[in-house]
């Protein structure tokens, strides 16, 4: 075997082991976005769901939730504050959300289960009185996308106005 030969030879294992590389740098790439993926879902539902976890446990924070998002006028100012707070954490949330499925690496199916939520309190007024205060701070785009939340047709997916009916009328029945 002469030194062509083997320099041939040698320069084809380079070329094969940069295709091997290549291939194992693919094959990296999509696990690592996968993961992304993953840890973004995770990171979204784990949010919502904490929110909603101190929500339902905790007493006070209810009480201040449903009288806001019936009568928020009816609020002390720290009151109003609070109940700011509270739904903009949540809706930084949303946004955050809503930005990752623009990029695809939420499912878009997540970010509408989120729209969902949105519309399906849509007609309360204090969801209206939070977005009238808060709009100002969220990206154009997701702005957006809530008005045509908010714009939509009622829906009573919650029950909240049923709920709230009933205790009214089981409170005025003889």
């Amino acid at each position: 075997m002469n030194w062509q030969a083997i320099s041939a030879l040698s320069g084809i294992i380079a070329a094969v082991a940069v295709v091997v590389s290549l291939i194992y740098l693919a094959i990296q790439i999509r696990d690592d976005a996968k993961a992304s993926r993953a840890a973004a879902v995770t990171d979204a539902t784990a949010g919502i769901q904490a929110w909603y976890q101190e929500l339902g446990s905790n007493p006070q924070t209810a009480k201040l939730f449903l009288g806001a998002m019936s009568n928020p006028t009816a609020l002390s100012s720290d009151e109003q504050f609070q109940f700011l707070m509270l739904v903009h954490s949540i809706f930084l949330g949303f946004q955050r959300s809503y930005f990752l499925s623009k990029a695809g690496t939420l499912d878009v199916g997540l970010r509408d289960s989120i729209g969902t939520a949105v519309h399906a309190v849509n007609h309360l007024p204090g969801i209206r009185f939070y977005w009238q205060h808060r709009k100002v701070f969220f990206q154009s785009e997701f702005v957006e996308w809530v008005e045509t939340l908010l714009a939509r047709p009622p829906i009573n997916a919650l029950g909240y106005e049923s709920a709230q009916g009933q205790q009214s009328r089981s409170a005025s029945a003889p």
